[in-house]
């Protein structure tokens, strides 16, 4: 296991940051670092995946160019994980704005769009004890420098293209980190949960639009209507409002 041992800069001091050449997959190797080191918060950055993942296990396109690390973070206390992903989506959203001065939407409960394509992807895996979570691993895969493949480029696109440069990836890695931190910290207080939620909502292109939730058991065709104080999505279909705590979303027909 070779990497470089840095010290991350954010507004909350120095945390550790782990830097590899090339991993399996960052998520998967927060956990490996943790059960060996037993830091409780710090970054595992990979210039490179093999194995990148979304959910579902789906496989997350990682070449040289693009941004991809997992924040851990424990002794977070928080009764619902789902809210974890809609604060990290949030925080990218803020970290995209500050470096490259784009506006980008979110899509519930994990993806952020521009112009109606793929930018950024977060997992959000939870440990709970009892009730409770307590520890958090944020994974986020950013496109950045490296050029969409031809097959992706109508559903991706990646910051090079959209503002004509290059990035620094490792100024947008502490960007990025500072605001996942100030963002999970908020999910400790009703009051940071509620600020949350409501800029969440403000910037949800889900919520208005007609959708179909894919579930384990079928799929589910209506409205997003709102996002509840736990963060699952609500979805008035046929009648009856349902509640989706997590599902892969398909956009039918956009709100407006």
């Amino acid at each position: 296991m070779s990497f470089i041992m840095k010290k991350l800069k954010t507004d909350r001091g120095y945390i550790p940051l782990y830097e590899f050449n090339c991993v399996e997959s960052t998520q998967r190797m927060a956990k490996v670092l943790y059960d060996r080191y037993k830091y409780d918060t710090y970054v595992v950055w990979a210039k490179e995946q093999l194995k990148g993942r979304g959910r579902r296990e789906r496989v997350w396109h990682s070449p040289r160019g693009g941004l991809y690390f997992s924040l851990f973070y424990e002794n977070l206390e928080v009764r619902f994980p789902q809210l974890a992903s809609l604060a990290s989506g949030l925080a990218m959203r803020e970290a995209l704005k500050e470096i490259a001065d784009i506006c980008c939407d979110l899509k519930w409960p994990n993806d952020i769009l521009y112009r109606d394509k793929k930018l950024c992807g977060i997992l959000s895996e939870a440990a709970s004890c009892g009730t409770d979570v307590h520890r958090v691993i944020i994974g986020v895969g950013v496109n950045v420098n490296a050029e969409i493949p031809h097959e992706l480029k109508d559903i991706a696109v990646c910051l090079k293209e959209i503002i004509g440069n290059e990035v620094d990836l490792e100024g947008l890695l502490s960007l990025s980190a500072e605001r996942l931190l100030f963002r999970i910290a908020q999910l400790e207080t009703k009051e940071g949960q509620e600020e949350i939620l409501d800029s969440y909502k403000r910037h949800c292109t889900t919520l208005g639009s007609t959708v179909t939730i894919i579930l384990d058991e079928g799929s589910i065709t209506g409205q997003a209507i709102d996002i509840t104080q736990e963060g699952a999505l609500q979805v008035l279909a046929s009648g009856t409002l349902h509640s989706i705590a997590t599902g892969d979303v398909i956009h039918v027909r956009k709100r407006g």
